[in-house]
């Protein structure tokens, strides 16, 4: 190294070190871009309205039919006494009644007795060749032949408004309809809300006049 290149490292080391001036540093020249403050338009809430109710088919009344045949749901109770089931629903106007007994003779049910029969409104009936004969009778004696008589006999009136029955599997079902109050004095009113003795019974013979081969009470309401 010649003298004068050393003079010249050494002066510019006696200098310090060489103020190194650092790339211009180019200050911005656009105002940063403001972020953008997120605003949501709120979404109208859909207009309210009052909703309007299911619509509810309602399941139909059971069908009654006079046909000696006891459907589901076709009568509300039952009561059974001495082998025979009573089966009955009402209305304000008419009690719906079946018999079902372990014959192929007669079926009878009393409404409301006094003295054993006495005093019974009786409803008896009997299915022979396919054809249901029915009787309006009322109890006049405690018991013995001829104390129920056809209402009819006594100057009343046969109220049984419907009927039919059948035998089917040594048994018997006879289907009636008579009215809650008929106004004949051989008939007991019977008032929905209230409850009642029944007298069930049945024989072996189609007639209206032999002997039962059983006999007992029940008790039933009316809706």
């Amino acid at each position: 190294m010649s003298t004068a290149q050393r003079q010249s490292s050494i002066e510019i080391s006696s200098n310090g070190p060489p103020t190194a001036t650092p790339a211009e540093i180019k200050e911005p020249t656009a105002t940063p871009t403001a972020v953008a403050q997120a605003t949501t338009t709120p979404t109208p809430a859909p207009a309210t309205s009052t909703p309007e109710p299911p619509t509810v088919t309602p399941t139909p009344e059971p069908v009654w039919q006079a046909d000696g045949v006891i459907g589901e749901d076709e009568y509300a109770h039952q009561a059974a006494g001495a082998g025979v089931t009573f089966y009955w629903t009402n209305d304000a106007d008419h009690l719906y009644g079946a018999l079902f007994a372990p014959t192929q003779g007669w079926v009878a049910v009393g409404f409301d007795p006094q003295t054993r029969m006495q005093g019974a409104n009786f409803v008896f009936a009997y299915v022979q060749g396919g054809q249901t004969s029915i009787q309006d009778m009322f109890g006049t004696r405690p018991q013995g032949p001829g104390s129920h008589p056809p209402d009819e006999q006594l100057g009343g009136q046969n109220n049984i408004l419907e009927y039919g029955g059948q035998e089917a599997d040594g048994s018997t079902i006879v289907e009636f309809k008579i009215p809650l109050d008929s106004g004949d004095e051989y008939d007991k009113p019977l008032l929905p809300g209230s409850s009642y003795t029944v007298i069930l019974a049945y024989g072996s013979s189609d007639d209206f006049d032999s002997y039962h081969v059983d006999r007992g009470y029940a008790e039933i309401g009316l809706d």
